[in-house]
C-alpha cells in the first residue's frame, strides 16, 4: 500500500497549503512544524475533509482525489479523539466494521483482536468516561485499526497527555502498528497500513517517524530521517525547529573537498556544506554557520577525520541544570551569548571567569 500526494493544495486568502510526499505500507510520515503551518488542513485534505483545489492524491496509484470521505478508506485519530461517549469501548472500535456492512460474529471478533493488539482485551464493556487518558487513546487507535484502512492519519493524538505517558505510547503505538494488518485484506497480510502522524513537538517527530517531513508556510521544506535532520540539516529553519545547535551569521570564503574558510563571531573555521546546503565547490552565499551541540566541549578531544579543534576564548555567565545535563551560558568577547552542555555532576566555573570551549570543525556545517 503506497500513499502519494502530488502538488495537493488549497489556499485560503492568502494562505496555501501544497503537499507533495510518499509513504509506503508500514512507514510512519510526520508531518512536523510549528503551530500555524498547515499540518492539520494537510491531514483534512488527505482525508477528504475539505476539497482540494488542484493535485492529486493516490492510494496504491488509484486517484482517490474525487472520492468523498468515507469512501476514501482512511481513518482519522484526532486530537480531541472523538469516541462516541454514549457507546461502549467494544461499541466505538465495532463501528468502522458495522458501516462496512460486516456481520456481527465477525465485528466481534475483529474488536477482540484489535482491542487484543492495543492491549485493551476485556474492556469491551467499559464505558468511555470510565477510561484514564491513556486507555482513550489506546481505544481510539482500535478504533481506527479496526476498519482495516487504506491509510491512517493522526492528528496530534498524544498532545493532551503529560510526558511520562506521551513517551509510553510513542513507543506502544509503533508495536500497535506492527501488529496490525490494516490496510489489506483481513488475513492476508500482516503489512500495516501507511501513516501520516502530526505533530508540533520535535522531540515526538524523532522518536515516531521513519522519515520526517518538516513544514513552514504550508510546503514541506526539508525530509529525512530523525537523525539526518537533527544533525545535518541543511537549513536554518530545520536547525532552529529541531533546537540542534546554534546558528551563526558568518562570511563564507574559498574552499575544496567541500570544506569552506568561514568567517564567524566564533573565529575562522573551515565548515562543510553538502550539495542540498549550497555546496559546489566555490563559496556558496546567503548561508549560516550551523554548529551542533556536540560539537563544543570545555575538553580536548581526540581530533576527528584528521580535522583539529579550534580553541575559542569565553567568559562564564551562569548554568541552567537540567536534570540529565548541565548548560552553561558563555559570552564572547564580542558579547554573543551561546550555550555548551555538560555532564550533570561537571564542575561550574566562578561567574565571570575566562572559560575555553573546543570546537570540533568535523561536525560544522553551512546551512541555507
Amino acid at each position: 500500500m503506497r500513499l502519494e500526494a502530488k502538488g495537493l493544495r488549497k489556499r485560503y486568502g492568502t494562505f496555501g497549503v501544497t503537499l507533495d510526499f510518499a509513504v509506503n505500507s508500514g512507514e510512519i510520515l510526520v508531518l512536523a512544524g510549528p503551530s500555524g503551518c498547515g499540518k492539520t488542513t494537510a491531514l483534512n485534505l488527505i482525508a477528504g475533509l475539505i476539497n482540494a483545489e488542484g493535485g492529486e492524491l493516490l492510494i496504491d496509484g488509484e486517484d482517490a482525489g474525487g472520492l468523498p470521505p468515507w469512501k476514501r478508506n482512511i481513518a482519522v485519530v484526532f486530537q480531541d479523539l472523538a469516541l462516541f461517549p454514549h457507546l461502549t469501548v467494544g461499541q466505538n472500535v465495532a463501528y468502522g466494521p458495522f458501516i462496512q456492512g460486516i456481520g456481527r460474529e465477525e465485528r466481534r471478533r475483529i474488536v477482540g483482536e484489535t482491542l487484543e493488539k492495543v492491549r485493551l482485551r476485556g474492556f469491551e464493556k467499559r464505558r468511555v468516561h470510565t477510561l484514564s487518558g491513556g486507555e482513550r487513546q489506546r481505544a481510539a487507535i482500535a478504533r481506527a485499526l479496526a476498519a482495516s484502512p487504506r491509510a491512517l492519519l493522526m492528528d496530534e493524538p498524544f498532545s493532551s497527555l503529560d510526558a511520562p505517558l506521551r513517551r509510553e505510547l510513542r513507543g506502544e503505538f509503533r508495536e500497535m502498528l506492527s501488529r496490525s494488518n490494516c490496510g489489506v485484506e483481513r488475513g492476508v497480510s500482516s503489512r500495516s497500513a501507511p501513516c501520516v502522524f502530526v505533530t508540533h513537538d520535535r522531540e515526538e517527530a524523532a522518536a515516531l517517524g521513519d522519515r520526517i517531513a518538516l513544514m513552514a508556510d504550508g510546503e514541506i521544506r526539508e525530509t529525512g530521517t530523525g537523525r539526518e535532520l537533527f544533525l545535518s540539516p541543511k537549513t536554518e529553519f530545520t536547525a532552529r525547529f529541531f533546537g540542534a545547535g546554534d546558528v551563526w551569521p558568518c562570511v563564507v570564503g574559498g574552499g575544496e573537498g567541500g570544506r569552506f574558510r568561514t568567517q564567524s563571531p566564533l573565529g575562522t573555521l573551515s565548515v562543510f556544506a553538502d550539495s542540498g546546503a549550497g555546496g559546489t565547490g566555490t563559496a556558496p552565499e546567503n548561508l549560516r554557520l550551523f554548529v551542533p551541540r556536540d560539537a563544543l566541549c570545555l575538553q580536548a578531544r581526540p581530533r576527528q577525520n584528521g580535522v583539529p579543534q579550534r580553541v575559542c576564548k569565553t567568559i562564564f555567565k551562569r548554568a541552567l541544570f537540567e536534570g540529565s545535563s548541565l548548560r552553561l551560558e558563555l559570552e564572547l568577547p564580542s558579547g554573543e551569548r551561546f550555550t555548551v552542555e555538560a555532564g550533570p555532576r561537571a564542575g561550574l566555573p566562578d561567574t565571570g571567569s575566562a572559560v575555553a570551549v573546543y570546537i570540533d570543525e568535523s561536525l560544522l556545517r553551512l546551512v541555507r
